[in-house]
């Protein structure tokens, strides 16, 4: 038996098999993260992790895209009910502090936290054809996901700094090359391949494994929470400034021009 559960933009399935899968599911926008999603993310994390029966917590995309990030043209839209800094920061500490194995399942190009979060899976599973970048620069805004930190333990300070300073573009034979992702599988049946992972990985001795990852994240568990912390309050700095609120007013202009020549295009 299957409980599955969605909500508007994030879908939660636990299976019998000890495997949970929390999908985005906003694939008009390429998976884009908005603060309903992050809420909606949390609830369905809170929910997975507080389950004793799934041992394997495996995230996913719906669509083409794994996630292209912080939807930038939804800020001015936002819910002022919900802290997005606070969502982020408390998601963060979650996959932070998760004695559960976490898979990302990156089913296409991620941007934005789609690149930054995948340094906080234990495992990273990649399409061929998808590709990375973090424009945190580009934006005025600061890093994310403790990828500060993750990026240069995972990556080295250069390639770290393509990414995050530059904000160059990574394939994902690069990534798997650097050692952030941990193989490349076909698109075809990519999910069900990830899937049988999570349940080889599911049916292991349970307080060995669970042990093991203890052992191997307690190393460096405190420099991720301060990582956490130190993006957080930089990021709500800079989010303030006049830099990010005119990239922002710029990516909306870039939009409404890319639409009208598309409208333009289809009346000729």
């Amino acid at each position: 038996m299957v409980s599955s559960a969605r909500s508007q933009y994030v879908s939660t399935e636990i299976r019998q098999d000890g495997v949970a899968i929390i999908s985005y599911n906003r694939p008009e926008v390429a998976n884009a993260i908005n603060v309903v999603v992050m809420k909606e993310l949390l609830d369905a994390y809170t929910r997975v992790l507080a389950d004793d029966k799934v041992r394997v917590l495996v995230q996913t995309g719906k669509g083409d895209f794994f996630s292209t990030g912080m939807d930038l043209s939804a800020q001015r839209r936002a819910n002022a009910d919900l802290d997005p800094l606070a969502l982020l920061h408390t998601l963060n500490k979650m996959l932070i502090d998760c004695d559960k194995v976490t898979i990302a399942a990156v089913n296409g190009p991620g941007a934005g936290y789609g690149t930054s979060c995948l340094a906080l899976f234990d495992l990273v599973y990649a399409v061929p054809d998808a590709y990375f970048f973090t424009p945190f620069v580009k934006w005025g805004l600061a890093a994310e996901a403790c990828s500060s930190f993750t990026f240069i333990h995972a990556l080295g300070r250069q390639k770290a700094a393509h990414l995050i300073l530059a904000g160059e573009r990574m394939t994902a034979q690069e990534l798997e090359s650097a050692g952030l992702i941990s193989k490349i599988f076909p698109a075809e049946n990519f999910l069900e391949t990830v899937l049988g992972i999570a349940r080889r990985v599911a049916e292991l001795p349970p307080i060995s494994l669970k042990e093991n990852k203890s052992l191997m994240t307690c190393y460096f568990k405190d420099e991720l929470h301060r990582a956490n912390d130190l993006e957080r309050e930089l990021f709500g700095k800079l989010a303030t400034g006049t830099e990010t609120k005119e990239a922002v007013q710029k990516f909306a202009q870039e939009q409404r021009a890319k639409k009208f020549r598309s409208a333009k295009r289809e009346h000729l």
